[in-house]
Parts: C-alpha cells; structure tokens; sequence
C-alpha cells in the first residue's frame, strides 16, 4: 500500500522571502551605516556563479571576484542609510566594502549552494 503524502498546505514556505535584512555596518568607533539586502533566489545563486566562475579559451577556470562583488553588491543591497546609488556602492572604501560583503553570501557559500547545499537558508 502505497502512504500518501500530505500535501502542502501553504506556497510561502517555497519562495524566498520577500523581506530585507538590516545590518548596521560600523564605519569608525561610534558610527555606523545601515544597508538593507534581500534575501537570495536560486537564480540569483546561478546568475552570481556565472559572474564568479570564469573560463578561459583554452578551458581553464578562474575566479572574478571583483565581477561577483559587483554583482551582489548591485543586486543584493536594497538600500542604505544614508542613501547610496549603486555607483557610490562600488565606490566606497575598501574597509566598508569590506564590511557589507561581510553580511551578503560569500563566494563560498554561493559554491556550496551549487553542489546542492541551500541548507542555510538565505536562498
């Protein structure tokens, strides 16, 4: 006899979430910067994994990350306190730029995600 499965109940457990994370970001001792991101799609995993993973005419691969870095920074980031645009996003300090990819999913993570492991749940 073959069980059958309850089906589900509810679509939202299936989709990203539609709602921004706030990260206050410090820039020196007292203070700091807010950025808004969102949460990450499956397309977004592959699309920034297209723009991370580069292969060469002769086959071999490497990585770009300035190109991965732009591209979450440009489509990752809502918004920011004060307000940023995406230019000034790419322009900022190498500290603070530091400091936002700190809070976006990483290279790695991304690399993890595409074998298979969403298990984090920011995707």
């Amino acid at each position: 006899m073959v069980r059958q499965m309850p089906k589900l109940p509810n679509k939202e457990i299936l989709l990203r979430q539609q709602n921004e994370q706030r990260h206050e970001i410090p820039v020196d001792d007292d203070t700091v910067m807010v950025v808004y991101a969102r949460d990450i799609s499956f397309f977004d995993v592959q699309k920034s994994a297209q723009e991370l993973l580069v292969i060469g005419k002769n086959g071999e691969m490497s990585l770009d990350l300035e190109a991965y870095w732009k591209y979450a920074f440009s489509n990752w980031i809502i918004r920011t306190e004060p307000e940023l645009s995406t230019s000034e996003l790419l322009d900022l300090k190498g500290h603070i730029g530091q400091r936002i990819a700190a809070v976006l999913p990483s290279p790695e993570t991304v690399g993890k995600m595409l074998q298979g492991d969403f298990t984090k749940g920011d995707a």
